[in-house]
Order: C-alpha cells, then sequence, then structure tokens
C-alpha cells in the first residue's frame, strides 16, 4: 500500500515538473523569437518600386531613388521633395559639407542636385549607359562607370566638377561596381568576368584578383582601407588595397537565389547580402551565417545607419533592420528548435503523467499499453501510414485553420511579420464582392450539375440495364466508360476549341446553316459564357454515376419486376415505382459526390475563362486559387478554404443524417 502511495506521489511530482518546464520551454521560445524579430518596416512610402538610397546624419534625411524615375527626399516619413529624370535611379552619394548629392540615372547623366531642395545644380551626360558613379571627398572629380551593350563598348570616364570629361578609359568587360582608394590616387572596380581590378587614373592596371563567379557589389569599410567583393552565388572576399584577400565565406543561398545587392553595417561587423528572390543572409565577422529572412521583394540596396542597416528593394518597401541584435541571433537560432520541441513534448509529458497519478486513467493506460505491447509488430506496421497521413493531409488543414486568422501573405511571410488579425479575412470576403459574386454563379452551377447528374446518367444506365443482350451490354457499358480515361484538362481545352469564334465547331456549323446571326464569342460573352460552361461535357453522360445507378438497378431483386409484370405493370410504372425507389441510396451517395465536386472543382472555368469575362463565371474555389498563387494573400485563400471547408461539411453531414433516419 505504502509502495502505491509513493508511486502516485512520484507521478504527481513529474506531472508538476514536466509542466513547470513546459511552461519555461514556452516562455523562452517567446523571448527567443522576439530577439530574431529585427526586421522592422519603415514609415516611408514612395508608392513606387525604389531602387536605391542614402541617408545624411546632420539633417536626419533619406533619400530614395526609384525605377520609376524620381528621387525623393524624406525626412521624419514626410517627403520633403521630388525630382524627375528620365531614367531610373542606379546610385546616389552624399556631399553633406557642401550640401551636394551625386545622383547617376540610367538616362545617361549625372545630376548633381541641391540636397536641401532638390534643385538641379548640374547635369554630367556621359552619353552612355550609367552603372556606378563614385566621388572624391572633395567633390572634385567623379568616377562614372558606362557601357554601350550593343556596341560591347565599356568605360570608366572622369570628370571634373563642371563635368567636364578627364579621362576616357576603354574596356570590353561590364564594370558593374567601382570605387576610389583610401587616397583618391587609384581606382578598384569589379566586372561581370569576376574580376576585381586596381587601375591607376591612366588606366594601367595595378592588381587582379578573380573569383569563380560574377561580381555584383564592391563595398569599402569604414576605415576606407578593406574592400569587399560579393559575387553572384554569395561567395566574397575581403581585400586589402593592393588585392590581397584578408579573408573570405559564402552565404548558403536558397532557393535559387542570385545575389543583388550587399551593404556592411557601419562597424563592419556584419555583411549583408540580398538575392533576386528577396532573401537576406548576415555574415558575422567569422564568415558564419548567422541569420536570414525573407524580404518582401527582389533586393535593390541596402544602407548602414546607426546601429541599423535600411534595406530596399523592387516594391513600395524600406525595411530596418536592427543590427545590434544580431549578436543574440545566432544562440536564439541556435537554441529555438530545442525549445520548439521541448514546448510540446513536455505538456504531453505532463499530461501523461497526470493521467499515471488518476487511479481509472492509470489502468486505463496500462490495459492499452499491453494490447499495444501485444500487438506491437502491427502498430509499428501503421507508424509510417500515419505519420504521412499526419504530415500531408491533417497538418496542411490545421496549418489554414490557424493562418485563416493572420495576415499571412507574400509580404508577411515571417514569423516576425505574420500577425493574428481575427475576422478580418473573413470580412473581407463579404465586404470585397468577389466571393458573394461566386457563390451566386456557384449556386447556378450546383443546381445544374444535380439536374445533368439525376438524369441523363440514370435513363442510360435503365436503358442499358433493359436490353436482352448481354454483349450488347457489356459493349455499351465499354463504350460509356470509356471516355472516364481523358483527362478532365484534355476534355476542357476540347471544348475550348469547340466554342472558338473563329474556328469552333459551333460558330462554324452555324455559318454552313446559314444561321450566322445567331454566332456568338461563346465565352467572351457575359451573357453566354457561364452557360458555355455548364453545357460543357453534353451529352452529360457522368460515367461513375452511370456505373453506380447501374450496379443499383443489377441489385434490384427480380421477384419484385415479376411480381410488377403480373400485376400488370408496363415499363414505365415499373421504372417509376420500383427501380427509382431502390436505388435512392445510390442517387444520394451521387448527390452528395457531385455536391463536393462541383465546390471544389474549378478547372474548367479557369481553363476556359479564368472567371470572366468580368466576373460572369467567378467561383470561391477560383478566388482562393487566385489569392494562393497570384495576389499572394495566403491567409485570405485559407480563410476562403475553411468557410469552403465548412460548408461541405454541414451540408454532407445533414445529408446522411436525412440518409440514416430514412433507412
Amino acid at each position: 500500500m505504502e509502495k502505491k502511495v509513493v508511486h502516485k506521489k512520484l507521478w504527481l511530482v513529474l506531472a508538476i515538473l514536466s509542466a513547470v518546464i513546459a511552461a519555461v520551454c514556452i516562455t523562452v521560445n517567446m523571448k527567443l523569437q522576439g530577439s530574431l524579430d529585427i526586421v522592422e518596416t519603415s514609415e516611408v512610402s514612395t508608392g513606387v518600386q525604389n531602387r536605391c538610397l542614402a541617408y545624411d546624419e546632420s539633417r536626419d534625411t533619406l533619400y530614395l531613388g526609384t525605377y520609376t524615375n524620381k528621387l525623393i527626399a524624406y525626412k521624419d516619413g514626410e517627403k520633403l521633395w521630388e525630382m524627375d529624370a528620365k531614367g531610373p535611379f542606379r546610385k546616389i552619394i552624399l556631399h553633406p559639407e557642401d550640401g551636394k548629392l551625386y545622383a547617376g540615372n540610367e538616362d545617361n547623366f549625372v545630376y548633381i542636385v541641391n540636397m536641401d531642395d532638390g534643385t538641379v545644380l548640374n547635369k554630367i551626360d556621359t552619353e552612355r549607359r550609367i552603372y556606378d558613379i563614385a566621388v572624391t571627398k572633395d567633390g572634385k572629380e567623379v568616377a562614372v562607370s558606362t557601357a554601350i551593350l550593343a556596341k560591347n563598348k565599356s568605360n570608366i570616364l572622369l570628370y571634373d566638377e563642371t563635368g567636364e570629361q578627364l579621362k576616357n578609359l576603354k574596356y570590353t568587360v561590364t564594370m558593374q561596381r567601382l570605387v576610389y582608394t583610401q587616397d583618391e590616387e587609384n581606382l578598384i572596380f569589379i566586372n561581370n568576368r569576376g574580376e576585381v581590378i586596381k587601375i591607376d587614373k591612366e588606366g594601367n592596371e595595378l592588381a587582379k584578383v578573380s573569383g569563380k563567379y560574377e561580381m555584383v557589389d564592391l563595398l569599402e569599410t569604414a576605415e576606407g582601407n578593406q574592400y569587399v567583393a560579393v559575387g553572384t552565388n554569395g561567395a566574397y572576399l575581403y581585400l586589402d588595397e593592393d588585392l590581397n584577400v584578408l579573408r573570405s565565406g559564402k552565404a548558403a543561398i536558397e532557393n535559387g537565389g542570385v545575389v543583388t545587392k550587399a551593404g556592411l553595417d557601419t562597424e563592419g561587423n556584419y555583411l549583408f547580402i540580398g538575392t533576386k528572390n528577396g532573401f537576406l543572409y548576415v555574415m558575422d565577422d567569422s564568415d558564419s551565417q548567422i541569420y536570414s529572412t525573407r524580404l518582401p521583394n527582389s533586393v535593390s540596396d541596402m544602407l548602414g545607419i546607426g546601429e541599423d542597416i535600411y534595406v530596399t528593394g523592387l516594391g513600395d518597401w524600406v525595411d530596418i533592420i536592427h543590427s545590434g541584435s544580431l549578436a543574440y541571433t545566432d544562440l536564439a537560432t541556435t537554441l529555438k528548435p530545442y525549445t520548439q520541441v521541448a514546448q510540446f513534448v513536455f505538456p504531453v509529458l505532463a499530461l501523461f503523467f497526470l493521467c499515471m497519478f488518476i487511479p481509472g486513467t492509470h489502468r486505463l493506460l496500462c490495459r492499452f499499453a499491453k494490447a499495444m505491447y501485444k500487438y506491437r509488430m502491427a502498430y509499428i506496421l501503421l507508424i509510417p501510414t500515419f505519420a504521412l497521413i499526419i504530415i500531408f493531409q491533417y497538418t496542411p488543414i490545421i496549418t489554414a485553420f490557424v493562418r485563416a486568422f493572420t495576415n499571412w501573405s507574400q509580404k508577411n511571410n515571417t514569423a516576425s511579420t505574420i500577425q493574428f488579425v481575427g475576422l478580418e479575412n473573413f470580412k473581407l470576403m463579404f465586404t470585397e464582392g468577389y466571393f458573394l459574386t461566386g457563390v451566386g454563379n456557384l449556386f447556378i452551377f450546383l443546381v445544374t450539375a444535380f439536374i445533368k447528374v439525376m438524369t441523363v446518367p440514370i435513363l442510360v444506365a435503365y436503358l442499358v440495364y433493359s436490353m436482352k443482350s448481354d454483349k450488347k451490354k457489356y459493349a455499351f457499358r465499354f463504350l460509356l466508360v470509356l471516355p472516364i480515361v481523358v483527362p478532365s484538362v484534355v476534355s476542357a481545352l476540347l471544348w475550348k476549341q469547340i466554342y472558338d469564334p473563329t474556328i469552333g465547331l459551333i460558330n462554324q456549323t452555324l455559318g454552313k446553316l446559314g444561321l450566322e446571326s445567331l454566332q456568338r464569342v461563346w465565352l467572351g460573352d457575359e451573357a453566354t459564357a457561364l452557360w458555355a460552361i455548364i453545357f460543357m461535357g453534353f451529352p452529360f453522360i457522368n460515367a461513375l454515376a452511370f456505373l453506380v445507378f447501374y450496379g443499383g438497378f443489377l441489385d434490384v431483386d427480380a421477384s419484385m419486376l415479376e411480381a410488377a409484370r403480373a400485376d400488370g405493370a408496363n415499363r414505365w410504372k415499373i421504372f417509376w415505382r420500383i427501380l427509382l425507389p431502390q436505388i435512392r441510396p445510390q442517387m444520394k451517395m451521387i448527390i452528395i459526390l457531385t455536391f463536393i465536386g462541383t465546390v471544389q472543382d474549378f478547372n474548367g472555368v479557369f481553363l476556359l475563362t479564368g472567371g470572366g469575362p468580368g466576373t460572369s463565371t467567378y467561383v470561391p474555389g477560383l478566388e482562393l486559387y487566385y489569392n494562393a498563387t497570384r495576389f499572394g494573400r495566403y491567409g485570405y485563400a485559407c480563410a476562403l478554404g475553411v468557410v469552403l471547408f465548412i460548408f461541405v461539411m454541414i451540408l454532407t453531414a445533414i445529408n446522411m443524417r436525412k440518409s440514416k433516419e430514412d433507412m
């Protein structure tokens, strides 16, 4: 007895201990998540796609060059001034001492602009496409990397402050980036051959180092005596002024990403590498990758401002990365997988120990454990099946239910940006209008689908059933079921050709019959598009429904039919009063399958009209697909899926309950 009491106390202690550990793990995991949430969206909004940026600390002003030919200055999130050019801006360099801003533009001009009001002080016409610019500390000299791609000519052009050309250094490779050396007597540039080259102002090569991939960015450290060359594959080299390699490293680029831009924090402790598909990777001074995240879109520029890194790219966004928190991200990244597992394992253990403490559940668990051990081989063999079902079926369903209440989207796709929004996604269905329009069209599709599946397949099944010859029955069954092997996509594309206004069978036939007035753009007219899709599949001999109904007719007791004939019933009465009532279970099953299939299916609409013209053929399933694949509104797509799931579930349950009551 005392031994049992000791065991009970032990189970209780273990339950409490597991619960405490679970609470600690959940708290730690939340703290770790907070330490990883280092990306913040700034208040700056240009309304267009951004290209490059610069910041002046003395004026507390952020300057943004855009793909839409604008140069805009912001202070405290408010626009100060705006300047227009004739091409996208490539590079912005500031000279706060004399209040000048140098901006290289793809319209072949280097604009020298007043930093305070945006007035253009001077323009340097390079007569070539500009790739990069560099300016000496005193602003007396401007170096420009240019190219004429059609002629396979590239140049480094040197100008004085008035715009007079001093030098024209000619090359046959494209110089992607260039910088002045610390003494400003020489230049260092990278090219599309993967080379880093140091030259003097006469064009004489002083040093060169080669990489394995095309170089895309060249950075200068805060001290000015080291340079970082970054390749498209994420590999980078730290170089001194003589291009000796001081150290090297490589970011683990994922998803086939191609590097587009790199940046350094103001202290030079961290290297930031951005890619075309919107990923950002952070390398520390020991060349270890300590952080990665997904940004809204392709990265085009980044800039160190204090302890922060400002990043912009292809879109109307400027994100701020707090580099001061990066010191903890490595530890947080290492610990988080363990705390995530622990926060699920220990609550389960706490529940198990609590069940073992309670006498009734203790006995039940013991019996269950004995049964599991007795049939252990069967359970072991079932583990892979259950694991696959949980991973590929239940996990997506649970994820959809959870994410339906969040702002999950193409932009908000990380743990730090996904936020709970309550019922906003569900409200959007009724305020945006597309969902309600789709429900109206879906109702028409459902009604016509029920009519089609409850008429022709039943009649055809009855006709085949009524045949005297078994050979004829077999032949007709084969011919009627044969079309089921044709993929639905092929069938839809065939009907698209039939409806073609120029070469389609329908319009061609009407033309031959002299009925040109009846010819239509069947899929392009709002009055006919929906009915054209409904008519698709004529004469509506659904192979599955035909087989189910035919099998139902075969199950009818022959003695009932003989008795009916003996009473003088004709075929019509036998069909209506005996055969149809006997196949009611099959009819209900087909109704359920048709209902589920029609609600979920949008293949025909997608392939024939894409939901158009306008919204005349729009359905909720297509709305879900577009939001998930085109619009990037994943949370809203999940909400649509949840609504459709509940809709199908409720009506199916009602139908099945009614069927059970009728039995």
